[in-house]
């Protein structure tokens, strides 16, 4: 069965491709039929992908507008955004936006696709009313783990290759409310803990700041830190107080705050500055590598992830 586009609502679709004719194959189509339309056509891919639709787009390629997702997309929380700021101006402009994201991407740490797909459930959420508009999110079958493809199926309502396009059985309309709620993986044994309270801001981000520099981490991700920790322990305890976990974990360095409320806006730090109201959240996942946020009844957990890089 083919999938009819309905261009009454907003249309998520994921694209299984398999190699770079596959991958051409796919989406030139999709990208020149928004030309003809004149619709706004955003293009959001690792750089080596927007290059290779550039060539094959000749002089149309002037007339679209291509994003690097390694970067806008590096922490997953800050894409919703990215497509918000589009939405808004296209329709301002009396135009239809049509867009490609591959947030999913090769090279991908195993958190990342974690936040991917939590991100793609996010965004059926976070556009199933309001103007009409088309996503197409590509997935490498050649190259992304089995899982992550899978999940794809899961997430979009629609899935497609280069010659089909066809209702996805798998899909799951409110599937973020399980994943906003599912707790993250406890971590690893050497892990510091402690509580605080009341007045203790201060000496949370000095433990914080003392810690990430213990961990070799360059002076400005030390003050990213710092202020994650300001922010997120004064939140906590205006909600009474919680806990705080440090530790190292593949190649990164992980701080995580708890407490005993909940949070019950998944798109909450996602949507943009003026249209938060967790301008916190928004502020970390515009700074931090990656930002991982759970909560339900029983309790609120926001992990914060820094890359420990390289000596230069």
């Amino acid at each position: 069965m083919t999938a009819a586009v309905r261009l009454d609502r907003f249309e998520h679709e994921a694209l299984l491709y398999r190699g770079d004719e596959d991958f051409l194959a796919g989406l030139l189509p999709f990208i020149r039929e928004g030309l003809e339309r004149d619709d706004a056509v955003v293009v959001a891919e690792p750089r080596a992908r927007t290059d290779q639709l550039r060539d094959a787009l000749g002089s149309d390629a002037g007339d679209v507008e291509f994003l690097d997702m390694a970067e806008i997309g590096a922490n997953p929380g800050r894409i919703i955004g990215v497509w918000v700021g589009r939405l808004d101006a296209a329709t301002r402009a009396g135009r239809r936006l049509r867009a490609v994201g591959e947030p999913a991407f090769p090279g991908r740490r195993p958190a990342e696709f974690v936040e991917c797909t939590l991100h793609e459930l996010l965004l059926n959420h976070a556009f199933g009313t309001g103007p009409a508009w088309r996503l197409i999110c590509p997935y490498d079958r050649g190259h992304l783990p089995r899982a992550v493809t899978q999940g794809a199926l899961r997430t979009h309502p629609v899935v497609a290759t280069s010659d089909s396009r066809l209702l996805s059985p798998a899909y799951e309309p409110t599937g973020h409310v399980a994943a906003f709620a599912q707790p993250l993986p406890e971590p690893g044994d050497a892990v510091l803990r402690g509580r605080y309270g009341a007045g203790d801001v201060p000496a949370v981000r000095r433990t914080v700041a003392q810690w990430a520099r213990s961990c070799g981490l360059a002076e400005e991700q030390v003050r990213v830190l710092e202020l994650a920790a300001s922010e997120l322990a004064a939140d906590s305890i205006g909600r009474g107080g919680g806990t705080l976990a440090l530790w190292l974990e593949g190649g990164a360095a992980l701080v995580q705050f708890a407490d005993g409320g909940t949070l019950h806006d998944p798109l909450a730090g996602r949507l943009g500055p003026g249209r938060d109201h967790e301008d916190a959240l928004y502020l970390l996942n515009q700074l931090c590598d990656l930002v991982q946020v759970r909560s339900s009844t029983h309790g609120t957990t926001v992990r914060v992830t820094t890359w420990l890089r390289p000596p230069a």
